[in-house]
């Protein structure tokens, strides 16, 4: 099972279980084999989406840091377990003592030696090591939350880097289409000029304008090699791999398509958010914490035992002594507190005053997500109109540019007009392009919140 099947499986998991339940089920075997596991085989390009989310899941330092986590919330758990067993030592002492008068017909110096087993067990301490138990329990479903958190971040993270390689791709294409408009124009200029119709002034114009193309596509590739970085380092693949991702086409109803009700999606996530399902859990911390903080002033009662025996130098030989000597015991004790400097009593208000917490991060969190959702149900619009406005200023946009361009060969516009259509033309497609990735992009985020599912295309 690799690591993104087994947090998907915890994950599923504990959605179908009822609370109470969720505490004694083993969701899945975690082995440190699941961090020190080497990296799977690079798979060679092109990268589909999930190709992306499935190598950036099952090779993720954080993803490999969240199990770490898991399986030190279980040495926890077996702390709090242990606890309820009793504890059994050896112990011995040795002794030489010197008589410098000694009275007459004793020995001046003895040895002497003892051994004994000793054992002890609580029986009873107000239930703190239940309630401890059952916390270090909780904690553990926290760290599979912490988890999932983890590859929610990861998964909204590869999006948003495999739409930015897909828009810069496409910049470097309209970049790249520019520049050969742009060069055909500077030969038509630079034959106008030989052929007397146009000035060397007009000629350098346009020919500076092929220059700034030239640049433009620079920098559109640049800021292609910049975006397969980022998804790079997402993934964790080396500098020497060449990234390349597979083609994928949007058709107007990816970018179009009706959101649901902004109601349904806030509600929904805030069922299946990880953030918040552990912070609902951290609320029976709280009351555990308040319940061992007030078994301070209830009475424990602890089960002791021993065996032991010893041996005096000048008496009987060892083995008769350590026989004799041989004696058993077993008592029980109470302790009942009486006064203890109020220190239970602070560690309840203490206990209390921190399970408030509860309250201020729950708020918190949900008025993040209200505002994270409203912020992309609002760009989601603004991005859709654009894209819509956009669509009708590129062909206005290019039926002026094809309009001009004829008028420039015929000599009816100077230069100035050629280069202000030609620079308006670049500018609408890269806008379009733009509101066109933010559209989809503001999409495929609200479809992961309302749906917890996330898909190219």
């Amino acid at each position: 099972m690799n690591r993104r099947d087994l947090f998907s499986f915890i994950a599923l998991s504990a959605s179908l279980l009822p609370c109470a339940a969720q505490h004694e089920v083993a969701l899945a075997d975690i082995t440190t084999e699941d961090i020190t596991a080497p990296r799977d085989s690079l798979k060679t390009s092109p990268w589909s989406f999930n190709d992306c989310l499935d190598w950036a899941i099952g090779n993720s330092t954080d993803v490999r840091q969240s199990l770490l986590a898991i399986l030190q919330a279980d040495e926890d758990i077996n702390v709090a377990k242990d606890a309820w067993l009793p504890t059994v030592g050896f112990s011995t002492t040795q002794n030489f003592t010197n008589r410098p008068s000694p009275e007459s017909g004793v020995n001046g110096n003895v040895y002497g030696s003892s051994y004994g087993i000793n054992a002890a067990w609580t029986v009873w301490e107000g239930n703190v090591r239940k309630y401890r138990l059952e916390s270090s329990k909780v904690m553990r479903e926290q760290k599979l939350l912490a988890g999932d958190d983890v590859i929610k971040d990861l998964k909204l993270g590869v999006l948003q880097a495999y739409l930015n390689i897909m828009y810069a791709r496409e910049a470097v294409e309209i970049a790249r289409k520019t520049l050969e408009v742009s060069s055909s124009q500077t030969e038509r200029a630079r034959k106008l000029m030989e052929s007397g119709r146009s000035s060397k002034v007009e000629y350098a114009q346009i020919e500076s304008q092929k220059a700034q193309d030239e640049y433009n596509l620079v920098q559109t590739q640049s800021n292609y090699a910049s975006a397969k970085m980022t998804l790079k380092k997402l993934l964790t693949l080396g500098l020497d791999y060449n990234l390349e991702i597979a083609e994928v086409k949007f058709s107007d109803s990816d970018i179009l398509t009706p959101l649901p009700a902004i109601n349904s999606t806030y509600e929904y996530a805030a069922n299946w958010l990880p953030g918040i399902r552990s912070n609902e859990l951290s609320k029976e911390i709280y009351d555990n914490d308040i319940k061992i903080a007030k078994a301070g002033k209830l009475p424990q009662v602890a089960l002791q035992g021993g065996v032991g025996t010893g041996y005096t130098s000048g008496g009987p030989s060892w083995g008769s002594q350590m026989g004799h000597g041989f004696n058993e015991n077993i008592g029980l004790s109470l302790s009942v507190p009486i006064y203890d400097a109020n220190s239970t009593k602070r560690a309840v208000a203490k206990a209390k005053l921190a399970a408030l917490e509860y309250d201020i991060n729950r708020d918190q969190l949900l008025n993040d997500l209200s505002q994270t959702i409203e912020n992309l149900y609002i760009d989601a619009e603004n991005a859709k109109a654009k894209y819509q406005s956009g669509l009708t200023q590129l062909e206005a946009t290019e039926l002026t540019a094809q309009l001009v361009d004829r008028q420039f060969e015929l000599g009816y516009v100077n230069p100035l007009d050629l280069l202000t259509a030609h620079n308006n033309l670049f500018n609408a497609r890269l806008e379009l392009l733009q509101s066109k990735f933010m559209a989809i992009l503001s999409n495929k985020t609200i479809t992961f919140y309302a749906t917890q599912e996330v898909a190219i295309p």
